[in-house]
């Protein structure tokens, strides 16, 4: 059995059948008090505590006006139930829910990253939610690509929340200094590679030194942006039968692009292996890079863009630039979003499924990219609000939505992406050629999912 998990696989399914937590409440919130006009609690209904696991953006005093709608209604429909939510952050909910689930401690409803579905469906410590979905008929309501991912053998285990996708963002008064049309972005990696190099040759013209920001440092942001042009050549971090494909053409090639932008071109910092997705936004709001593929939440929210003085109506978005010798005629986006999942055990399944219709529901993933953390809605419906054609930046996040595609659905993807990011970061640096670099991590991957 397979451990690379931080817990076996096989200690997990030993618990998978074990009862849930309901009082664990470190770190908790209770849910705020019902509006006035709430229905007092029939006698007839039993007190429920419900314990939810979230994230503690959606929580923190900017950006929790969205979810206080939430926690006020679900209060007055389901006046019985006692919310006990504890907040954690994206990067460590995935760890405590394992050791939460070798302590028999779980909550009864949780907010994973979507890439760690596939992890906890295989360990058997979520439930199927198929009489749910069926009784509630909205599972069209989301993109294709993104329903399949929580699929698994004609059975559904999660739902997707909110999430976010990628476009180019650029520097329109550093194209129109350094003679370029900033209504004619980069289209192809040819393009990106040309305007980079006038963006950077300009650079006393602009204020600007580099033509692009990039991802290179060890964060899930490098694997994304990666994965985008991987998966233009027709490629992806696992073959179609789920074995590692870390040193394959379509990921040789990509990390052959990312390391000519920093080395041969010299368009992208040298400094690039140690950027994550802060350094990045910071770049471009430092005048330091003119270009950056960045997430659509960081518009709104996070690094703020938008909100920069020094960027106010100088900043265009774009899709991603295509990969020369793509298999397909428009680029990928890749897209990103938590998903919610019950556990097995959990005595209150029925509560956990009416929070869930609550925190997907349309209405409140516009509220949140309006009010919230800015990310996107993942509900089809929720883009005809006029927020989404209020302004020409949020159109573009719309436009590439029919293109967004969700990581691979691979119970081994943390070691995948994690063996990827040490050899982006060998390349990017010099230490190693890209080929070498990654002929190393398909071997590193392979020994670990192997034990």
């Amino acid at each position: 059995m397979k451990k690379w998990l931080g817990i076996s696989l096989a200690s997990m399914m030993a618990i998978g059948m074990a009862g849930c937590s309901n009082g664990n409440t470190n770190n908790t919130a209770n849910s705020t008090v019902a509006p006035n006009n709430a229905s007092p609690a029939p006698t007839s209904l039993a007190k429920q505590a419900l314990t939810i696991w979230d994230w503690t953006d959606p929580y923190a005093d900017q950006y929790k006006k969205p979810m206080d709608i939430v926690l006020a209604k679900y209060k007055q429909e389901n006046p019985n139930v006692e919310l006990n939510i504890e907040k954690i952050t994206n990067d460590d909910i995935r760890t405590k829910l394992l050791a939460a689930a070798s302590a028999d401690n779980l909550p009864d409803v949780a907010y994973i990253d979507g890439q760690s579905l596939a992890e906890f469906q295989k360990s058997g410590l979520i439930t199927p939610l198929d009489e749910f979905v069926q009784k509630w008929g909205q599972k069209n309501d989301f993109p294709k690509a993104v329903w399949d991912s929580v699929v698994f053998d004609g059975k559904t285990y999660g739902i997707p929340g909110d999430g976010d996708v990628r476009t180019l963002l650029y520097r329109k008064d550093a194209f129109e200094k350094a003679g370029l049309d900033p209504n004619k972005p980069p289209k192809t990696w040819s393009e990106l590679i040309d305007d980079a190099q006038k963006l950077t040759a300009a650079k006393d013209k602009t204020g600007i030194p580099y033509g692009l920001g990039l991802n290179g440092g060890n964060s899930e942001h490098t694997s994304m942006n990666s994965l985008q042009y991987i998966w233009d050549l027709g490629g992806d971090f696992v073959t179609a039968d789920g074995k590692p494909a870390l040193n394959s053409e379509p990921v040789v090639k990509t990390l052959q692009f990312m390391t000519d932008l920093v080395q041969k071109n010299k368009v992208a910092p040298p400094d690039s292996y140690l950027r994550m997705k802060k350094e990045v936004a910071q770049a471009v709001i430092g005048n330091e890079t003119a270009m950056a593929i960045v997430g659509s939440w960081e518009w709104r929210s996070d690094a703020s863009f938008l909100k920069a003085a020094n960027l106010k109506d100088n900043v265009l978005s774009a899709p991603i630039p295509l990969a020369d010798g793509a298999k397909v005629t428009q680029p990928y986006t890749a897209v990103g979003y938590g998903t919610w999942v019950i556990f097995n055990k959990s005595k209150v399944k029925d509560a956990a499924w009416k929070w869930i219709e609550q925190v997907t529901s349309p209405e409140h993933e516009v509220n949140i990219f309006k009010d919230g953390t800015g990310n996107m809605p993942m509900r089809v419906s929720a883009y005809k609000d006029p927020i989404f054609s209020s302004d020409p930046i949020f159109k573009t996040f719309i436009d590439v939505v029919p293109n967004a595609r969700p990581r691979p659905k691979t119970a081994s993807y943390e070691v995948l992406s994690q063996t990827y990011r040490t050899a982006v970061q060998e390349a990017l640096s010099g230490k190693k050629s890209p080929q070498q670099a990654l002929d190393d991590a398909q071997k590193a991957a392979q020994s670990k999912i192997d034990k």
